[in-house]
């Protein structure tokens, strides 16, 4: 058996694109992408997205002990702790505070460790019978600062300076949910975050209890990232990093992806090249904003989305017997085309959601219409169209749904699914999901985000190419190798041309349901027209009365009748005239000055 090195090219490529490693390209190419501002508010790269090796802190609480305030590193002041309180997701972990009867403090409290930065707090109380309630954090000049809620009547009471975004919020069962961010935070020493009964506002720490007033509290946290979405403890302190959805810092900037579903290993993908895109959602991250809503409280920037950002919002099933939802009305579409629901989600609670976009006219009937559970790996059943989920860290899911427009306008809907299915039913006020980068766009697939904050937004087409006579390439027997893939039809991998349709040889994928294609026309007329399986790496030769081509080691096709045509520029990623993008990855890329044998193509794609 002939070994890998003798089936090997012995020549050596004489252009070689290494995009998964090198992280940069070869300074005699050329890429392009016109990118201009979403609105005057926004820098002129930041609508556009791509998945970076890079970590962000996705959620955190620095308390160890969210619920169980029995533990002892909850210290009890004047008060006795009663387990066994039903809480607002509906559990019975939620514990009651009644005040003993002296003259003196009632709180509980625990040290909290920060690195100085500011830090938010957050927390559900219910009144039974102790009407305010009082939280003490420490700034970074060791003073301690103070802010009152009502929690009988759901009222921010005073808030001493450093604080701010005071808020309080009906919840599930009868809790109100405050929270409250204190600018900067006490590094060392012991200091605490102090959770107190309070005589009525502004008032003094001490003061005589009624031996039988109480409050119940439950999910404590304090997070320096500014979330108030909860995430529960039992024993240690939480935080957890995510790959990260960055913006394009720079406009122009070409996106070497990462693969976000591979548990942090940081897989390259390569290069990602991609068409035309408009995000036909004028609010991809403020879902407040769309226009309607059935009986659901939308909690908007509580929460870090993939991007890194304290801009995901939180979309809770209140207790109405009824569908919970949240609607965009009215997005102008043409009719019989297909078009592309996608977002990030993650669930509160193990609740679902239902992607909808649907006909103005009853019965609205869903031309996209899946529902998503955001579990495990995810899964996803359709009731119309086509759908996709995919993990992206950290709990969030990418859930896409495609499917074909009815008429000239269309709604496009989030909503929330109980854990059980049910779309008609009473939420508890406090479950539900959590939302970011919701986007609607032409096509039967998803392109990457594109923010939008107002109007909708388009992202330019990138084109990447470079001379062969800048590269060695010459125009005699021309061999390639290109791995990667392609996310729409006609996506084309790699191709050379004399710029124009004339003269050319591609690899490309002609329909979205088919597999992909050489193809060489020499003086606009098609020399050869070869199929093959789809496959990640591909190898060809073009050579007069001799072409070939394979995927993945496979059986080489061949064809050994026609003219090669006369060729000056490599698109890579694009067609012969900067268009027919990939949508997709072009991850390595090497030509070769030979036509190589069938056991060459072979070797270079095993």
């Amino acid at each position: 058996m002939a070994s890998f090195s003798s089936t090997y090219p012995s020549q050596r490529p004489v252009f070689a694109l290494d995009a998964a490693n090198a992280g940069r390209l070869d300074p005699r190419m050329t890429f392009s992408r016109s990118d201009s501002p979403i609105d005057a508010t926004k820098a002129a790269a930041s609508a556009v997205h791509y998945w970076s090796n890079e970590k962000h802190l996705s959620s955190e609480n620095l308390i160890d002990y969210s619920g169980d305030i029995s533990q002892s590193s909850w210290t009890k002041d004047g008060v006795t702790e009663t387990g066994g309180q039903t809480a607002p997701d509906g559990g019975t972990d939620a514990y009651k505070l009644t005040e003993n009867s002296a003259t003196s403090h009632h709180r509980i409290y625990k040290q909290v460790v920060t690195d100085g930065s500011a830090i938010t707090f957050s927390g559900y109380f219910k009144y039974i019978g102790r009407q305010w309630v009082r939280i003490r954090l420490t700034d970074s000049s060791a003073v301690d600062r103070y802010v009152w809620f009502d929690i009988q009547n759901g009222a921010v009471g005073t808030a001493q300076t450093g604080f701010s975004d005071a808020t309080i919020t009906a919840s599930g069962n009868g809790y109100y949910k405050v929270s409250v961010t204190l600018s900067t935070s006490h590094v060392g020493g012991v200091k605490y975050l102090v959770i107190a009964g309070i005589g009525a506002d502004n008032s003094t720490s001490t003061y005589a209890g009624s031996g039988a007033d109480s409050f119940a509290v439950w999910g404590i946290q304090v997070s320096s990232t500014g979330e108030t979405v909860l995430n529960e403890t039992s024993g240690q302190i939480h935080r957890e990093y995510a790959p990260t959805l960055k913006s394009v810092a720079t406009a122009g900037q070409p996106r070497f992806e990462y693969d976000p579903s591979t548990d942090g290993q940081s897989v390259a993908k390569g290069i990602l090249i991609e068409g035309q895109a408009t995000n036909l959602n004028p609010q991809s991250d403020a879902l407040a904003s769309w226009g309607s809503s059935g009986d659901v409280v939308i909690e908007s920037d509580s929460a870090i989305g993939p991007d890194g950002t304290l801009t995901a919002d939180l979309v809770i099933a209140n207790t109405t017997d009824t569908a919970h939802y949240v609607r965009s009305n009215s997005i102008s579409v043409s009719s019989s085309s297909s078009y592309t629901l996608s977002g990030y989600f993650k669930a509160v609670n193990n609740y679902r959601v239902r992607l909808v976009a649907f006909r103005t006219a009853a019965p609205y009937t869903g031309e996209i219409g899946a529902v998503f559970t955001l579990s495990g790996s995810g899964s996803v059943t359709t009731t119309a169209g086509t759908a996709t989920i995919e993990s992206v860290g950290n709990g969030w899911y990418r859930c896409v749904g495609t499917g074909t427009a009815g008429t000239s306008a269309s709604h496009i809907q989030v909503q929330i699914i109980k854990s059980d299915g049910s779309d008609g039913y009473a939420g508890d006020g406090y479950s539900g999901v959590i939302c970011s980068k919701i986007q609607y766009e032409l096509g039967s697939f998803a392109s990457s985000p594109i923010s939008t904050s107002g109007s909708a937004a388009t992202r330019a087409a990138e084109s990447l190419s470079v001379a062969m006579a800048d590269v060695g390439v010459s125009q005699g027997p021309v061999s390639a190798m290109v791995e990667g893939s392609t996310g729409s039809a006609s996506g084309h991998l790699i191709g050379l041309s004399d710029t124009t349709s004339s003269n050319r040889w591609a690899l490309w994928r002609p329909y979205s349901t088919e597999d992909y294609r050489l193809l060489a026309v020499t003086d606009n007329a098609t020399v050869v027209s070869a199929n093959l399986a789809s496959a990640t790496k591909f190898a060809m030769r073009i050579d007069t009365d001799d072409f070939g081509v394979c995927g993945d080691g496979g059986t080489v096709v061949t064809d050994t009748a026609g003219v090669a045509p006369v060729t000056t520029t490599i698109g890579i990623g694009v067609g012969f005239n900067g268009s027919y993008q990939a949508n997709g990855h072009v991850k390595r890329v090497a030509l070769y000055n030979e036509a190589l044998s069938d056991t060459n193509l072979q070797a270079l794609t095993s």
